[in-house]
């Protein structure tokens, strides 16, 4: 298990072929469609997304995905700043969740999620899910754990994380702000977080680590 950042090739088991960012101000930026899927989530602020069937207005946190049909896209802030995030990919219909997690530094009297042997100071939770899932840190620093991998992340890491691997933040170095994409869901088909204490044992893909 690795992150990666925009521009480097994931592992080969990704749905997520890559992801960009995109800065915007009040000039619209084109934004093209170049993959057989492609999500664009709006990490910072709000903008104003056009394309041939007009214009829609998204705020931070939502998302539009994008299609060459219903191109060509354009985006804006109007007379603000805005950033988005746009992930590329091979992924299916049937789609857990998308948005932005954010986190500070914390102790939790408990943890609604599986038990865990390492450190915490955050109130995340272990948990895993039926589809991968993938991570991009949008602001601050911490440490990632995936299974039995533990890893530093800051600005502009991807976590890719198979789907059955639990995995959870647990520390902080500086407040984060990450974007979360949950791909195909497979086997059972939950969505949310899932915890073998509640929902069972997870299905772990041994290929996707």
């Amino acid at each position: 298990m690795s992150v990666f950042r925009s521009g480097e090739q994931p592992p080969s088991w990704c749905e997520l072929t890559g992801f960009e960012f995109f800065e915007l101000s009040t000039e619209a930026l084109p934004l093209p469609v170049t993959a057989e899927r492609q999500r664009l989530l709006v990490t910072r602020g709000s903008c104003r997304v056009t394309n041939a069937k007009g214009a829609q207005v998204l705020s931070e946190g939502q998302f539009l995905d994008m299609d060459k049909a219903s191109g060509p896209f354009a985006a804006d802030a109007g007379g603000r700043t805005a950033q988005v995030l746009v992930f590329y990919g091979t992924w299916g219909n049937e789609l857990g969740g998308c948005g932005i997690f954010e986190l500070t530094p914390s102790t939790p009297p408990w943890a609604k999620g599986d038990p865990v042997s390492y450190p915490k100071s955050t109130a995340f939770d272990s948990h895993y899910h039926d589809c991968d899932e993938y991570w991009v840190i949008v602001e601050g620093a911490g440490t990632v754990v995936v299974g039995s991998h533990s890893f530093d992340v800051e600005v502009g890491d991807c976590v890719p994380i198979g789907m059955g691997h639990h995995h959870d933040l647990p520390q902080v170095l500086t407040s984060v702000k990450g974007a979360y994409f949950e791909t195909t869901l497979e086997g059972k088909k939950r969505f949310g977080h899932l915890w073998e204490h509640t929902h069972g044992p997870a299905d772990v893909r041994r290929e996707r680590v």
